[in-house]
């Protein structure tokens, strides 16, 4: 038997309305960027990553504090800076 592959139509005004279960397995809904991502001719379809996302994920960031600064040898701060 045949794997059954989601499709959808294109709308005139360019859309695509990705198929509930597609949508579904990408953890995505009403308002959620999705991305295109070119693999040759064909295109992936993925969950993106609002940029306000990423900023509360960093500003959530808290590590842990250990009350003394590590010792960073002058080659490794060279490395951090060409990063």
């Amino acid at each position: 038997m045949g794997c059954s592959v989601p499709t959808a139509i294109l709308d005139d005004r360019g859309r695509v309305v990705l198929p509930k279960e597609l949508a579904e397995e990408l953890g995505v809904s009403k308002g959620d960027l999705v991305v295109f991502e070119r693999k040759g001719k064909s295109f992936v379809v993925g969950k993106g990553s609002l940029r306000k996302d990423r900023l509360e994920e960093i500003m959530e960031w808290n590590p842990e504090r250990t009350g003394k600064p590590e010792r960073v040898s002058p080659k490794s701060m060279k490395g951090i800076w060409k990063a």
